[in-house]
């Protein structure tokens, strides 16, 4: 099936990596949220935005171009061109914004952020910012390459070394008596940037380098110029708008009546621990979206149309199917991942209502990736902006009154106007057809039945003599293995049939 289908193949290993690494990254979530609570959680996620935002500035376009430039050429004396002036153009952007932010933190914690509590996180969060430019560069020219062992090895790289990292920290800071801070997940995220860029640097290290010219270089600039800066720009829109929602949701849930520290608390249940268990699955649906794009690119340059429709329809199928699996999971065991696994069941209702975002992320996702590989750039930029607005709708105008399910729902209608906006769009540039039977009601049936048998099992085994808290979990762990392995089955299956 694999060699049937390049893409798959090639986006094995990433997938792998993503796999891992969201698993690494939702154990980090769990422990840090232990350590620093709800409130340190909130006030952690609330840098993220102004962070994304310089990330964006430093290296948010340049990655995707190095990608396609290097693909596209043949040369290896120029393709390590291409990287050596990535590098440059990206450090140069980002120590200049490290400088800025460094000494305006104050400003940009009172001014943007509305918490004066950021400045410090912020201070030392920008350092985080030329190490994922440089990782960024490295990784976005092994892409290009179709290797994608570097950029996963990276990947687990740093996860593993952020777990480490704040296990070592927490426990020093116990022993030591240092009261818990949102530092303490500042410090690790350092560590673990500054251990996925070696890794990439110690990676390129053992490649052949060439004798590059002055003029090369600037060619290479130039042309890496025409292309990122219009992603970047569209990047740096997109953040800005991102911002704007991260930063006023909070002040809205406090003119909802909540108070500050509740408004924290409740933000960091939805931002920290319930947002990153439904976007778990897209780990595969990001593998295949960072093949989509040279893929798509590489069958638009040959003018094959059939390989554009054979490529867009099973990367819907496959994002719609695994986003209707998704959603019988979370319904599911929602409410026990929030309970008992993060010690919040405010966090396991906002998984379930979360849940039916999955297929429109999904297919967001995929459907966004083929339309930047056929240069349609501009559109997903504006139909992302469209998305972006209706959330930021619904958290000015809705949950002043209505709470944070006001912001919920303003998410939900988002995400599917934004995925029936590229999936128009993307029908006029490639004929592709939606199967309403296999992408729809087979995988509904499919996760309505290994769901009822799951409960079946798990009920009948109750029965049994044992019971206690270990047997409670022990009965959700064999009915959420059962569910998993049926839905995996049954995804084999149809994706068989779908190769065939």
């Amino acid at each position: 099936m694999l060699s049937k289908h390049p893409i798959l193949k090639g986006a094995l290993v990433l997938t792998i990596a993503n796999v891992v690494t969201r698993a690494l990254g939702f154990l980090y979530r769990i422990f840090l949220s232990n350590l620093i609570g709800a409130e340190g959680m909130g006030l952690f996620q609330l840098i993220f935005p102004v962070i994304a935002f310089c990330t964006a500035l430093s290296c948010g376009g340049i990655q995707i171009a190095v990608s396609r430039f290097v693909a596209e050429t043949k040369s290896k004396s120029t393709r390590f061109s291409i990287l050596i002036s990535s590098l440059i153009m990206s450090l140069m952007l980002s120590l200049a914004t490290v400088c800025f932010v460094y000494h305006f933190s104050d400003v940009l914690s009172v001014r943007v952020i509305h918490n004066a509590q950021c400045a410090r996180l912020l201070q030392y969060s920008v350092f985080t910012i030329p190490m994922v430019a440089v990782h960024a560069c490295i990784s976005g020219y092994y892409l290009g390459l179709k290797r994608t062992l570097v950029p996963a090895w990276s990947m687990m790289t740093e996860q593993f070394a952020k777990i480490l990292s704040v296990y070592i920290l927490g426990t020093i800071w116990i022993h030591e008596n240092i009261t818990l801070t949102p530092m303490l997940a500042v410090y690790s995220t350092i560590l673990s940037e500054l251990a996925g860029m070696l890794f990439c640097l110690i990676a390129i290290g053992f490649e052949k380098t060439y004798h590059l010219q002055v003029t090369s270089i600037l060619r290479s600039m130039k042309n890496l110029f025409s292309v990122s800066y219009i992603l970047t720009l569209n990047r740096l829109l997109l953040t800005f708008l991102q911002c704007v929602e991260a930063i006023l949701l909070p002040l809205m849930l406090e003119k909802n009546g909540l108070t500050t520290s509740n408004a924290l608390a409740l933000y960091g249940i939805l931002t920290g621990m319930a947002l990153p268990v439904v976007t778990f699955p897209s780990a595969i649906n990001n593998s295949i979206s960072t093949m989509l794009l040279p893929a798509v690119a590489e069958s638009k340059s040959e003018g094959n149309i059939m390989a554009l429709k054979r490529t867009t329809e099973n990367s819907i199928w496959f994002s719609t199917v695994s986003g209707i699996f998704g959603i019988g999971l979370f319904l599911s065991f929602g409410d026990f991942i929030g309970s008992n696994i993060f010690g919040h069941p405010q966090a396991g209702i906002y998984i379930c209502i979360l849940s039916w975002l999955c297929p429109f992320l999904y297919l967001s996702i995929s459907l966004g990736s083929i339309l930047h590989g056929l240069g349609k750039t501009t559109a997903a930029f504006i139909h992302n902006v469209i998305g972006i607005t209706l959330r930021l709708i619904a958290i000015w105008w809705g949950v002043p009154q209505f709470g944070i399910n006001a912001y919920l729902i303003g998410l939900l209608v988002s995400h599917l106007v934004t995925t029936f906006l590229h999936g128009s769009y993307l029908k006029k540039w490639v004929p592709y057809r939606f199967s309403l039977w296999g992408n729809l009601l087979k995988p509904t049936i499919q996760t309505c039945t290994s769901l009822i048998i799951g409960f079946l099992i798990q009920y009948i085994v109750q029965f049994s003599d044992f019971s206690g808290k270990l047997f409670f979990y022990g009965t959700t762990a064999l009915r959420f293995l059962i569910v998993c392995s049926i839905l995996g089955w049954f995804l084999f299956q149809d994706a068989k049939g779908v190769n065939s």
